[in-house]
């Protein structure tokens, strides 16, 4: 699942409604050195909030989670990058306080995915039997588990991580259960039924963040250069990369929750 993008894109607007104030870089005599517009934060139906931000007359930067802005959670949602931008995009220009205004040309390469990514978040979910063993299984590999070339991962909280800090991609497994528990992450009111609950209960998500250095290495840094297979071909990788005993291995029952193609892919990361 698409969980988070950063993008530029090439969008006529007005940069005064976009504006939420100004940063300033001044000299040491006061001169101007640059200005740049601070972000604009806009919530979607469901409160899920995003930022945008004019770059230019005819570009903006937008980052945040358009699978949360557009159904209210991340729970489920898609792997494709392109059309689920599409859908993200159709909605902002719905806002028009925003000012957002794409000629048609534009319009049809926004839709097409020809705009630039500097930060893309992808994730699977795997359904343990409960929280506390999605909870065990987190701490068992934060504590144990480590990264090729990189050394071991980092345990906080509920939460562990591996490359945390790098510059080209990092990888992170948490309990969704707990997230929706946290201040600032919990489902829409609409949203709290016992399914859904039951859902995050069990999920175990492991999740891949990968930053500009490594979407420009890979030609991953063109939104059109990604299919409905990237986001999980890319996640796999990551994984694949991880090093753990067989102890912490998922179990058969487990496995057997995934879907085909993620349980072949699985299954040789575990031959070597």
């Amino acid at each position: 699942m698409i969980d988070w993008v950063s993008a530029k894109i090439i969008c006529n607007h007005d940069p005064n409604k976009l504006s939420n104030g100004i940063i300033a870089s001044l000299d040491r005599d006061g001169n101007t050195e640059w200005l740049t517009n601070k972000k604009t934060t806009v919530e979607g139906s469901y409160s899920t909030k995003i930022q945008i931000q004019s770059v230019t007359d005819t570009q903006i930067y937008i980052s945040g989670n358009p699978t949360k802005f557009l159904q209210g959670h991340n729970l489920f949602g898609s792997n494709d990058l392109v059309g689920l931008m599409g859908k993200f995009f159709d909605a902002l220009l719905k806002k028009e306080e925003l000012g957002l205004c794409p000629d048609p040309f534009q319009y049809a390469n926004i839709k097409d995915g020809h705009y630039e990514l500097s930060r893309v978040d992808v994730n699977e979910t795997w359904h343990l039997n409960n929280e506390k063993e999605v909870l065990a299984w987190i701490r068992a590999v934060g504590e144990s588990a480590y990264l090729k070339h990189r050394g071991a991962g980092q345990f906080s909280g509920d939460t562990a991580y591996f490359g945390k800090h790098s510059r080209r991609w990092a990888l992170k497994c948490y309990s969704k259960f707990m997230e929706i528990l946290a201040k600032g992450h919990h489902l829409p009111v609409d949203l709290q039924i016992p399914e859904m609950i039951e859902y995050a209960r069990k999920a175990l998500r492991i999740e891949g963040v990968t930053r500009q250095q490594e979407l420009k290495r890979r030609s991953l840094h063109i939104a059109s250069n990604w299919d409905i297979d990237t986001a999980e071909e890319l996640l796999l990788e990551y994984i694949s990369k991880l090093e753990m005993s067989d102890v912490y291995m998922l179990k058969d029952d487990v496995l057997d929750t995934l879907p085909t193609r993620l349980r072949m892919v699985y299954q040789t990361w575990l031959n070597g």
